[in-house]
């Protein structure tokens, strides 16, 4: 027998992916929630408040997180049944997240050791080449402001050195951008590229670690930065623990401080920043202001001027 309701869930989860919003986390709750309906509400075919609560709050977590995404799924597949004429149940509520910790942004003496220490990644056979790839990767990663997935999935075809050139493709929000690297950069890339095609020929992404491993994955590059980073001097005098997307927030630190120092155009430049960076939104680009006007007080009066009726709401990416 047909149960209409999962029916009506997976032609939702269809329909967002055909329009290119992936939300993963529908297809990762699909069993669990056709489970709980079928133990107990198995004759229901439109959400119900009993139903969608009930599933919401039948789990062991407590991360505000994945409970906000649970709200999400329902909020979501209510949504839908109501579109087709059902009087389903939609959750009114949001779960509010605590807000997040300030990144640990490395000054300039850490970032330099970090790097060298990058260079002496030692040889391990569990992961081929990552003393080659991984430190290309980290510093593409921060003179480019890349997210760790981008950097991981840019392909040979990807990089074009004539002009300088990253296409990204299917990134956060499933966007595409440009992202320009600078001679240094280009040259970098170029060089490893004539380098690491002796060893992996016809490869099809650029950081490919070997035949059998196409690509790194998010929680790689985790795992090597702290790998790194605990050889470091000063690894044992940390408080707050860096991650690889610090380089990243490092990126937008430091060209904001640029724009201040150089008195350009603040608002043309934020602009550019956020399409440089694949930001969806105004404010994930001002969220770096916000983090600027903390570490630097100095640049606080000319922030609050220059952001002055923007209605800046702090949310980092």
């Amino acid at each position: 027998m047909q149960d209409i309701l999962m029916t009506h869930y997976d032609d939702m989860t269809q329909m967002y992916h055909a329009i290119g919003l992936k939300l993963e986390y529908l297809r990762r709750f699909r069993d669990e929630f056709k489970t709980y309906k079928q133990q107990y509400f198995p004759q229901d075919t439109v959400l119900t408040y009993s139903l969608a609560e009930g599933w919401i709050h039948n789990t062991m977590t407590r991360s505000k997180v994945m409970l906000g995404k649970r709200v999400q799924a329902m909020k979501r597949l209510g949504m839908y049944q109501r579109s087709l004429g059902k009087e389903a149940y939609i959750p009114d509520y949001c779960i509010r997240q605590d807000p997040s910790p300030e990144p640990y942004l490395f000054n300039d003496e850490q970032l330099i050791e970090f790097f060298v220490m990058a260079d002496s990644i030692p040889y391990d056979y569990r992961s081929p080449n990552r003393e080659i790839l991984f430190p290309v990767i980290f510093r593409l990663m921060y003179c480019c402001g890349l997210r760790s997935s981008e950097v991981c999935c840019l392909s040979v075809n990807d990089v074009d050195f004539s002009s300088g050139v990253l296409s990204i493709y299917h990134s956060k929000g499933n966007k595409d951008r440009i992202v320009y690297m600078n001679d240094e950069v280009t040259e970098l890339c170029l060089n490893f590229h004539r380098y690491y095609s002796g060893i992996m020929p016809d490869r099809e992404y650029f950081f490919q670690p070997s035949r059998e491993k196409k690509h790194y994955t998010s929680l790689d590059v985790g795992n090597t930065f702290r790998s790194i980073l605990q050889r470091t001097s000063f690894f044992k005098e940390l408080g707050k623990m860096p991650t690889p997307h610090g380089l990243r927030h490092l990126f937008a630190v430091k060209n904001l401080q640029a724009c201040l120092e150089q008195n350009d155009d603040f608002n043309h430049w934020i602009q550019y920043l956020g399409q440089y960076m694949g930001h969806s939104l105004l404010r994930d680009t001002l969220y770096y202001v916000h983090m600027v006007s903390q570490l630097f007080p100095v640049y606080q009066d000319k922030l609050a001027k220059l952001t002055e009726g923007i209605g800046i709401v702090y949310v980092e990416e």
